[in-house]
C-alpha cells in the first residue's frame, strides 16, 4: 500500500511530513492488514515509535474492534516481546497498559490475553484485575493454575478432571516460582482431591515430603498409608511417629490393623533406644540438621548444586537426593568420583554402589555393615532378599532389643506391600509356554 511505502521516508525535507501522513493512513483504514505493519514499524525502530506505540497502546475494542484484535494477536504471538520492553521502563506507559487491559472485552478472547499476559509475567496487578473483573480463562488448565497460584483452589476443585489432566497440564504451564506456590497452596488446602491431583499428576517432581505433610493436615490416613511406599524407612518412622501422637488410623481395616501394630512396635523401640546425645560442641551445629534448614527450595538447590565450594555442592546433594530431584547416576558418580563433602552426604544416606570407593583417605561408616544403619536406609518396601539379610547378620551378631524391634517393623510393613509380589526367573523347567508357577513364601517371618 502507498501508506506504507512511505512510512520510513527519509526525505531531508519532506521525510516526518511524509511519515505522519502514512500513519493517518493506515489508522484512517481500519483494517487488520495496517495495525499488524503499524505494530511492525514499531518493532523496527520507527523515527516516531514512542508516538505511535502509545497511540496503539491506546486503540479500544468497542471503537476499532478490527485494528485492537489485529494488534494484541500480533503482539501475543510474539510473547508481547515489544509490549513488556516499552512499557517495563516507564511507568507512565504501565499505567496506559493496565488501563488498555481493563477495557479489554469481556469474552474468551479478551479474557484468553489477559490470562496469557498474567501467566507470562505473574504480575499481582494484572491478577488482581482479573479477580475484580470476575474473569474465567477460556482454557481450563489456565483457570485452574490462576486459582492455585492465587492460594484458591476453588478454580481447579470446581472442575471435573477425574483423570487429573487439567492439574497435570497446569503444572506442566507453571513457571518455577508459580510451582512453588501451588505447591505451597496444595498444603494449606487440606483438600484430599486437590492432594491426590498434584500427587498423581506431578510425580517425580515434587518434594515427597510436602505430600507426606498435607496429607497429614487433611487427615487422608488410608492415603499417607499408601505414601509409606517408596520412603526411606527412616522416612516412615517419622509417619509412624505422627499415627502414634495423633491418634489417627486409616478407614480401611487392613491397613489400620497394620499402623495399630506399627504405633506398638514403635512404641517399644522408643523405650528401648539407649540414650542420645547431642555431638555437636557448644556453638557449633549439626552439618545435616543446617543443611536442611539452609536448603528448602528445590531452586537453591540446584543453584549450589554447581557450586564451586565443595561443601554448598554437598548440601544441596544432600538434601536434593532426599526431594529426588538428582539421578541416580550423577548420585553414583558422586559417590566415586565426588569430593569427600560430596561423598559425606551420599554415604549417609545410600549404601555405597561401588567398591572402588573403599580405596581411599577417609573411612566410611558404611550402612551395609552395620544392621541398624542398613534398615533405616532401606527404601520401602525393600525387598525379601534385603530383608533376609538383615536377619541372618542378626544371628551372627549380637543384637540389642531395640534392634530387633525395628526389624520386625520393617518386616510388618512388607508384609502389606510385598503381598501378591511377583517374581520372574530365567526357569526353563515349564513344558508350555504360558505356565506360571506358584510358590508360598515359607520362610520369612511377617
Amino acid at each position: 500500500m502507498q501508506a506504507e511505502k512511505h512510512l520510513f521516508s527519509t526525505n531531508p525535507l519532506m521525510g516526518r511530513f511524509l511519515r505522519n501522513r502514512a500513519v493517518e493512513r493506515l489508522f484512517a483504514s481500519h483494517d487488520r492488514e495496517a495495525a499488524v505493519v503499524l505494530a511492525g514499524a514499531v518493532e523496527k525502530n520507527h523515527p516516531e515509535a514512542d508516538e505511535l506505540f502509545l497511540r496503539l497502546l491506546n486503540l479500544r475494542n468497542d471503537s476499532e474492534p478490527v485494528m485492537h484484535a489485529a494488534l494484541w494477536n500480533y503482539w501475543k504471538s510474539r510473547r508481547f516481546e515489544e509490549l513488556l520492553k516499552r512499557t517495563q521502563t516507564s511507568e507512565a506507559l504501565q499505567a496506559e497498559l493496565l488501563q488498555a487491559l481493563e477495557a479489554m472485552p469481556q469474552s474468551d478472547w479478551g479474557s484468553g490475553l489477559l490470562f496469557a499476559l498474567w501467566s507470562q509475567l505473574d504480575r499481582d496487578d494484572i491478577a488482581d484485575m482479573i479477580e475484580a473483573q470476575g474473569r474465567h480463562a477460556p482454557a481450563l488448565e489456565m483457570d485452574a493454575l490462576f486459582g492455585m497460584v492465587r492460594g484458591k483452589p476453588e478454580r481447579y476443585l470446581n472442575l471435573e478432571d477425574p483423570d487429573y489432566s487439567i492439574f497435570e497440564k497446569a503444572w506442566l504451564a507453571a513457571s518455577s516460582v508459580q510451582r512453588q506456590r501451588v505447591s505451597l497452596t496444595v498444603l494449606n488446602s487440606q483438600k484430599p482431591r486437590l492432594i491426590a491431583a498434584y500427587d498423581h499428576a506431578v510425580r517425580d517432581e515434587h518434594d515427597p515430603q510436602l505430600i507426606i505433610e498435607a496429607l497429614k493436615l487433611c487427615g487422608d490416613h488410608d492415603a499417607l498409608f499408601e505414601r509409606l511406599q517408596g520412603l526411606p524407612f527412616n522416612a516412615a518412622l517419622e509417619v509412624i511417629a505422627f499415627w502414634a501422637e495423633s491418634g489417627g488410623r486409616p478407614k480401611a481395616p487392613a491397613k489400620a490393623a497394620i499402623v495399630e501394630q506399627a504405633v506398638a512396635l514403635y512404641r517399644e523401640v522408643a523405650r528401648l533406644l539407649p540414650e542420645s546425645r547431642s555431638s555437636a560442641l557448644p556453638g557449633t551445629r549439626e552439618i545435616f540438621s543446617f543443611w536442611t534448614e539452609r536448603y528448602q527450595s528445590d531452586e537453591s538447590i540446584r543453584r549450589d548444586l554447581s557450586s564451586p565450594d565443595p561443601f554448598r555442592r554437598a548440601g544441596a546433594l544432600y538434601c536434593g537426593a532426599q526431594r529426588d530431584l538428582i539421578p541416580r547416576s550423577q548420585i553414583r558418580e558422586v559417590s566415586v568420583n565426588g569430593t569427600w563433602p560430596e561423598k559425606l552426604a551420599v554415604q549417609y544416606l545410600f549404601n555405597a554402589p561401588d567398591a572402588s570407593s573403599r580405596n581411599e583417605h577417609v573411612v566410611w561408616l558404611r550402612p551395609q555393615d552395620n544392621v541398624v544403619a542398613g534398615i533405616l536406609s532401606m527404601r520401602l518396601p525393600g525387598t525379601l532378599e534385603e530383608s533376609s539379610r538383615l536377619a541372618d547378620q542378626f544371628r551372627s551378631a549380637s543384637a540389642e532389643d531395640y534392634q530387633h524391634k525395628l526389624l520386625q517393623l520393617l518386616t510388618l510393613l512388607q508384609s502389606y506391600f510385598l503381598r501378591g509380589l511377583i517374581t520372574v526367573d530365567s526357569s526353563d523347567d515349564a513344558t508350555e509356554s504360558n505356565a506360571v508357577e506358584t510358590e508360598e513364601v515359607t520362610d520369612v517371618e511377617w
